[in-house]
């Protein structure tokens, strides 16, 4: 999912809470935001449809558990690049987006110039899933660095930040 840059939306108190509702639980009725927030049905449908066309809402996705599905390992993945020109980049971008066991790629500003997320059942199937993108990207991979997630402790909302 890309960041959609733009001017700044102005949001008022109506539409915080309803942010912070479809945050909550995205999948709650329109009836029931209507009910917490205090404002009309036809208020609270017109607001999220505005929220999307403007890009403030770019999705709704339920949070997975790996370790239930099977895949016990996620490990966060950072890499430092050679002096990569626009077109490895975009090849880099799309063999990562493409790989079904890398859920999470980001670019990052600094000492690292990309992430990723990396589910995998056993370290011997993250030790591949590494190997192969070295291995498919030599000239572009200056270094890696690795950071297994042992336990999650906050995943924050935005809310309070709008």
């Amino acid at each position: 999912m890309e960041l959609i840059r733009g001017e700044r939306i102005k949001l008022d108190s109506k539409d915080k809470k309803i942010i912070e509702q479809l945050q909550l639980n995205c999948r709650q009725t329109i009836a029931d935001i209507a009910k917490v927030t205090k404002l009309p049905r036809d208020v609270v449908v017109y607001r999220i449809k505005k929220l999307e066309e403007n890009k403030v809402i770019r999705s709704y996705h339920a949070f997975l558990n790996p370790h239930m599905l099977g895949y016990p390992l996620y490990v966060y993945v950072l890499f430092s690049c050679n002096n990569i020109t626009p077109d490895e980049e975009k090849k880099f971008i799309s063999y990562l987006k493409s790989h079904k066991q890398i859920i999470y790629v980001a670019k990052n500003s600094g000492k690292y110039d990309f992430t990723i997320g990396v589910c995998a059942k056993e370290y011997l199937d993250f030790d591949e899933i590494i190997q192969n993108i070295r291995h498919k990207f030599p000239d572009v991979i200056k270094n890696f660095d690795i950071s297994p997630t042992v336990q999650e402790y906050k995943y924050d909302w935005m809310v309070d930040l709008i």
